[in-house]
């Protein structure tokens, strides 16, 4: 690639050779009509050449090439502008956004970047090129057009071309996205390092990206960063966002991708995340549930200590329970969470999605009150502790009917948080329970005084009094 760049630049020099920059207009109407001789004293452009080495081949065929680059941007630019003349009301009705045309051009100067990139005259190829994508309507590969162009050619006369049509697009067509293009101007803001550098780096931002507008744009700029870089260092980052942003066009691209990146890159640090993206779409897009499984426990055994064998563990244990409905394998890959992450905060969630199998799927009552419990112990302070006691004595009060556990539970609720509407709630269910359930009216009286002299303003106080009023006076 450097020794192609050197010599293409090196015989443009050699012939005097440089290239008019388009307009600034944001409109391919404004772009100038006149085309130009292929001369080198009609250049406004001058750019410092790259020197060639003598011990470099220049072969008759990039000879051939570098002299071709001054005509193509011009019959781009001349070409974008005659057709965008002819495109007339009634010719927009009966057709496409896109015509025979507008295909040609985008494929000819996506060939032309992918051959030329490393010149600066390419720069107005990619602003050229926004326009096409402009004109047809596709603003989200406009903008990302016009992103490449600041991020390969910061020093680029058309820097400024591209932040006004951002701005335009932010405000008008793409209005929705305007959080996104504002993200990827910060970000582009910051990039350093050579070209390749700073164009891998932007895609590695991408990759994640969930608008699913600018799926396709990325995906083409990334491919045709791969096809212009056969050398660049972190190829396997470009495959992952291929792919990712594949998943929001098409399943099997996607597959196909996160599956080249496990074939072709086996040192990758992105393999895991290859395979949880693969066992989500099997599990949420394509509904396989058991090849999900595979792959979610594939992900668990190769990469246990990975931050996606953890989200792998949560959505399998979720597919086990919402999908397939599979209670015992949800049961032990919850318990497999619990053990594993400790009081991670992954794990309050699966231990009460577990209460909750074992309380309204299983109907193994004894166990929910249990789980409510290992809450209670793991988290001694907080209300998350304090609402698992509440909500185990809820189910022993109406469903176990077990009074002896009942008042273990509410005594533990007391201390726990004395004084709070919790515990004084506790104490009076206590006694409600020792009068009504245990029939120990004796004990239950002195637990109704009890309440009444601590805590004589609280509503409950009357209904304790109205309590030991109706027992009979021996008792």
């Amino acid at each position: 690639m450097i020794i192609r760049i050197s010599i293409i630049i090196a015989v443009c020099v050699s012939l005097n050779i440089s290239v008019t920059s388009a307009a600034d207009d944001s409109n391919a109407s404004n772009i100038p009509a006149k085309k130009l001789p292929h001369h080198a004293h009609v250049a406004k452009r001058v750019t410092q050449a790259v020197p060639v080495t003598n011990d470099i081949d220049v072969s008759g065929l990039n000879k051939t090439r570098a002299l071709t680059v001054v005509s193509q941007i011009e019959l781009f630019r001349s070409f974008l502008q005659e057709t965008t003349q002819n495109k007339g009301t009634i010719f927009r009705i009966f057709s496409s956004n896109y015509t025979p045309i507008d295909y040609e051009l985008l494929l000819e100067m996506r060939r032309f970047i992918n051959l030329y990139a490393g010149i600066p005259q390419t720069d107005e190829v990619f602003h050229l090129m926004a326009l096409v994508h402009k004109r047809t309507k596709n603003y989200s590969a406009a903008a990302l057009d016009w992103e490449f162009l600041k991020v390969m050619y910061p020093q680029s006369s058309f820097v400024a071309t591209a932040n006004t049509q951002l701005q335009q697009l932010s405000s008008d067509q793409l209005s929705k996205q305007v959080a996104m293009i504002d993200r990827m101007n910060t970000q582009v803001a910051q990039l350093s390092g050579d070209m390749d550098q700073r164009t891998g780096s932007f895609i590695e931002f991408l990759r994640t990206s969930g608008e699913e507008i600018f799926a396709a744009p990325i995906v083409d700029e990334s491919v045709s960063f791969l096809a212009r870089n056969i050398t660049f260092q972190n190829e396997d980052v470009i495959e992952s966002a291929i792919a990712h942003q594949s998943m929001l066009i098409d399943n099997d691209i996607a597959l196909y991708r996160f599956n080249k990146l496990l074939s072709v890159y086996p040192s990758s640090n992105l393999r895991p995340d290859s395979l949880l993206s693969i066992a989500r779409i099997q599990r949420e897009k394509q509904r396989l549930f058991v090849k999900a499984s595979k792959t979610f426990l594939e992900l668990i055994e190769k990469y246990p200590g990975s931050n996606e064998a953890k989200l792998g563990y949560e959505e399998l244990a979720t597919m086990y329970n919402a999908d397939m409905l599979d209670y015992p394998n949800a049961i032990s890959t919850y318990e497999a969470i619990i053990a594993k992450y400790k009081k991670d905060p992954g794990v309050l969630y699966s231990l009460l999605t577990l209460e909750k199998i074992y309380e309204s799927k299983t109907f193994q009552l004894d166990k929910a009150i249990d789980t409510y419990l290992r809450v209670a112990d793991i988290y001694k302070q907080g209300q998350d502790g304090l609402n698992a006691l509440i909500a185990a004595e809820n189910i022993v009060f109406n469903s176990t009917k077990n009074w002896v556990l009942a008042i273990s539970i509410n005594d533990r609720i007391n201390a726990r948080s004395p004084n709070s509407e919790a515990a004084l709630k506790a104490l009076f269910a206590n006694a409600d329970i020792t009068e009504n359930m245990l029939g120990d009216k004796v004990k239950a009286k002195e637990m109704y005084k009890n309440f009444i002299d601590d805590h004589p303003t609280h509503l409950l106080a009357k209904e304790a009094q109205k309590r030991i009023d109706a027992m009979p006076k021996k008792s």
